[in-house]
């Protein structure tokens, strides 16, 4: 059995893709996308209809999808849309409930996202030619998490979905993890994000796909279980103030991976490399050129996974890079917590602190701060910026 997964797929800056368009835009992957028994795709944009929902109070943008836009999976041939992402709640409650409502009448089944945590965290099973395989999502605890009596994304929990596992290793030969997290830019993760992914894969997973980032990253191989960091985007148009298409390749660079199944074997795994335009109008196969000299560099990133020494200074670097803005962003005031008038601008802080990604970096600028080797993470940005270039 061939499962083919995606990395996000966003129709916020292009509103007007329906299924007519979406033919055009999928042309050139249209035969990976067939090749495949299953294909399961990270929706990362609710879906509903014009003045239903409201924003809620988060930091980044609320993406819009509308029932339109479903056209593109159904083109794609998606079985499964994966909600366990830091935007599926972004209109609230009722938006959640439409895009659910409009995935079943698709068609299209869904999992990462449900009316309470226990929904959520519920698996997409699949029984099929004779393999039986789950599907578990979760997302880092940002905003639009379910909880017990409050729809929502599948925030990651480790005790939560170390029973979720069990349970579903109880009725399926395959357990498969889909994990939205990690810093997004960077094309390595952070050593507590490699180890919280290789812990999945301790805890019975049979194979951890990683998706946020919007770059690509490394994979590896671990206890003979194929873990994939970072696919990047697959489909994920973006717009500045300007009305200019972002046109920054690691954005618009990703790749699909096809799992193979074989009966009383662990998974094995290929990646196919792709490279959409900026305004969305296609997504396009690399050359075989390109494509060498791309995967020359996810062999790159996948070898330094396993560098320890080279991980830590890098990480260092991106301290500067990305860490620096965040702490700055971490303000408090004693006006916050008076129950008279709650705060408007306190998500950024909240963000911060619940975030694992963004936890984790904060704490880390901080103790450099604090351990007086600020210099050294400046020593190491450029290193970690050079890394961030692609080759193609």
């Amino acid at each position: 059995m061939k499962l083919l997964f995606t990395g996000d797929i966003c129709f916020n800056y292009r509103q007007d893709v329906d299924a007519a368009a979406s033919r055009a835009i999928l042309a050139n992957v249209k035969p990976v996308l067939d090749a495949a028994d299953v294909r399961i795709m990270n929706l990362e944009t609710p879906i509903f209809d014009e003045g239903v929902g409201y924003r809620i109070t988060k930091t980044g943008p609320n993406l819009i999808g509308r029932p339109h836009n479903l056209g593109f999976l159904t083109e794609a041939g998606c079985d499964c849309a994966v909600l366990a992402n830091n935007h599926t709640g972004d209109f609230g409650d009722e938006a959640l409930f439409q895009t659910l409502s409009y995935l079943d009448a698709a068609g299209i089944a869904h999992c990462g996202a449900g009316h309470n945590i226990e929904e959520a965290y519920k698996a997409w099973r699949i029984d099929r030619d004779g393999f039986t395989v789950s599907i578990i999502a979760v997302c880092e605890n940002e905003f639009g998490l379910a909880e017990h009596d409050k729809p929502g994304s599948a925030g990651f929990s480790m005790e939560r979905l170390s029973d979720a596992i069990v349970r579903e290793r109880e009725i399926s030969e395959f357990v498969i993890v889909l994990y939205h997290g990690g810093n997004e830019h960077n094309p390595l993760p952070s050593l507590m994000c490699r180890g919280r992914l290789r812990t999945i894969i301790r805890l019975g997973a049979d194979a951890v796909i990683g998706g946020h980032p919007h770059c690509v990253q490394g994979r590896e191989y671990y206890d003979g279980k194929p873990i994939i960091y970072s696919m990047g985007n697959f489909w994920f148009p973006w717009c500045s103030g300007d009305g200019i298409f972002r046109e920054d390749l690691s954005w618009q660079t990703g790749y699909m991976v096809e799992l193979q199944l074989e009966h009383g074997r662990h998974p094995q795994y290929a990646l196919i490399p792709y490279r959409c335009a900026a305004d969305g109008t296609s997504i396009s196969l690399f050359s075989e050129e390109d494509n060498r000299t791309l995967m020359s560099y996810i062999d790159r990133l996948s070898l330094l996974l396993h560098d320890d020494d080279y991980m830590r200074r890098h990480y260092m670097g991106w301290c500067v890079i990305s860490g620096l803005g965040y702490i700055r962003a971490m303000v408090s005031k004693p006006e916050y917590y008076d129950p008279k008038n709650p705060p408007e601008n306190i998500a950024a802080l909240r963000n911060l602190l619940s975030c694992e990604a963004h936890n984790e970096l904060c704490r880390a600028t901080l103790r450099l701060a604090c351990e007086g080797r600020m210099q050294e993470a400046y020593d190491n940005e450029a290193a970690a910026r050079e890394l961030q270039k692609l080759p193609v």
